[in-house]
């Protein structure tokens, strides 16, 4: 159950907040709002921050999303909602396939999974009439292919109707497969619960970023926390981000955010929403393209870790500008009459993070909180409190210890990437030995993170070229004009 749950069927401990909140200003902030949080808040007699549990099933499903990115005016995948049926599911593939050429793998996600559980992917270069159909559209290319006839098309979209049962009963791949171990399993629950049909950027480098809002009573909209995606064992996985993100420019990501938060005021959703963005190259013109991509109703694990880190550093974050800056103190100390006095000059300074809402190995659960953060310490690994930079972890479950939670924070992105990788390292090889290294999610998190270091430093390289091109020229035409 969740804790709305629990609490309604626990008044001990309702009594207790009960006196906790006595003669103070109190609400309640849930998750995902549904008639048990309804029912703890209205036995504390405290307000929730939150969406109507009816409008909440018709908007925070995946299709729901898509309705709200659709009123709202914003780029989202190609696809289709509300697949009920097998042949609403063929069709509507089919289609999509012969409309959106370009594309070479479509998602399917189940309406009411959360966290990338329910979803699943097929590549079309599967099937057997591929080659052929990719001939018939270079042939007229893809600017006249979709306004085309239905007659030039339809020979490719008979051939992809009569193949793709096969191609999803052989190729297609659910990507959690603790939850879904088969395509037949993930397909069940799929027509039961309804999904969506979604395209895949078609582009070999795809960032993906999540925003937090806050949709208050009152009408203001304020963004609470932005970041870049990190992935786990598969590209569709999210295990973690950095902050503030750096993939889109601010007032892109401004104006999406808002109009958005709009759509949604509309249908009186109020509270907390997650947001989340895919941008990539468009391979023909290398114009960066935006999607929005899913939007969940409710109190994020990252918004949790971005309050986290504010309140470790006693910092802010500015969504708008995507920055995050903290003050720091420049400790000066003078002694006078045999006395010490501290004056403090601050400073406000920026910094980067990377957080992961759930690092999991099972070798953990052998070692107790104590001795890991003994360990720790001789590592080297802790937070420095004056110069707000260090690692951070989270701990989940006193007794099975099997996961938990960790935030670094450095005042450069690959600092603080760095920092994450060692930390994943030098705790895998103290509680791992030869012969029991145990199931973790460690190294597929790493493997991400250095990507994203060896993009951060290609970046940082061809910045510098172009800033030194710039230099040369702007000296050439001084000393032309000299």
């Amino acid at each position: 159950m969740c804790l709305a749950s629990v609490l309604k069927y626990s008044p001990r401990a309702l009594k207790r907040i009960k006196n906790l909140i006595q003669g103070k200003q109190a609400y309640m902030i849930g998750g995902v709002t549904h008639i048990d949080e309804l029912a703890v808040a209205d036995e504390l007699g405290v307000p929730l921050l939150g969406t109507e549990p009816a409008v909440v099933q018709l908007y925070g499903s995946k299709s729901g999303g898509r309705r709200i990115f659709s009123s709202a005016g914003v780029n989202m995948p190609p696809g289709k909602w509300d697949i009920y049926t097998l042949e609403q599911l063929y069709e509507g593939l089919t289609q999509l396939m012969t409309e959106h050429m370009e594309v070479q793998r479509w998602l399917f996600k189940i309406d009411s999974e959360m966290g990338g559980r329910g979803t699943a992917y097929c590549d079309v270069c599967h099937l057997k009439c591929h080659p052929w159909a990719q001939k018939q559209y270079k042939k007229h290319g893809p600017e006249k292919w979709r306004i085309l006839m239905t007659e030039v098309r339809e020979p490719v979209m008979m051939k992809f109707l009569q193949e793709v049962p096969h191609l999803l009963a052989s190729h297609a791949c659910p990507v959690n497969k603790s939850c879904y171990p088969t395509w037949a399993c993930f397909l069940e629950h799929f027509l039961k619960e309804g999904g969506v049909i979604e395209a895949y950027p078609p582009s070999a480098s795809v960032t993906c970023l999540t925003v937090d809002m806050l949709v208050e009573p009152g009408g203001d909209v304020r963004l609470l926390s932005c970041g870049d995606q990190l992935r786990g064992p598969s590209v569709l996985e999210v295990v973690g981000c950095t902050m503030p993100q750096t993939s889109i420019s601010s007032d892109i990501l401004n104006s999406i955010c808002i109009r958005v938060a709009q759509a949604c005021q509309q249908r009186s959703i109020l509270g907390h929403l997650s947001l989340d963005l895919v941008t990539f190259l468009e391979p023909t013109n290398l114009e960066q393209q935006v999607w929005a991509v899913d939007l969940d109703l409710g109190y994020s694990n990252q918004l949790a870790m971005t309050q986290l880190m504010l309140m470790m550093t006693g910092g802010t974050m500015d969504c708008r500008s995507s920055k995050l800056e903290v003050p720091v103190r420049d400790m000066k100390t003078s002694v006078r009459h045999a006395r010490v006095k501290n004056k403090a000059q601050t400073s406000v300074t920026s910094r980067f993070a990377v957080m992961a809402t759930r690092l999991t190995h099972t070798n953990l659960s052998l070692v107790y909180y104590s001795t890991f953060f003994l360990m720790c310490k001789a590592q080297g690994i802790g937070y420095d409190v004056k110069e707000r930079k260090g690692t951070v972890f989270v701990l989940h479950d006193s007794k099975d210890r099997r996961s938990l939670g960790m935030l670094t924070i450095s005042e450069h992105l690959p600092g603080a990437l760095l920092t994450f990788d060692r930390n994943l390292s030098v705790i895998h090889q103290e509680i791992s030995a030869p012969n029991m290294q145990g199931t973790n999610n460690f190294k597929d998190i790493t493997k991400d993170i250095e990507e994203v270091i060896s993009m951060t430093k290609q970046n940082q390289t061809e910045s510098q070229e172009e800033e030194e091109i710039t230099a040369a020229g702007s000296s050439h035409i001084l000393h032309k004009s000299a």
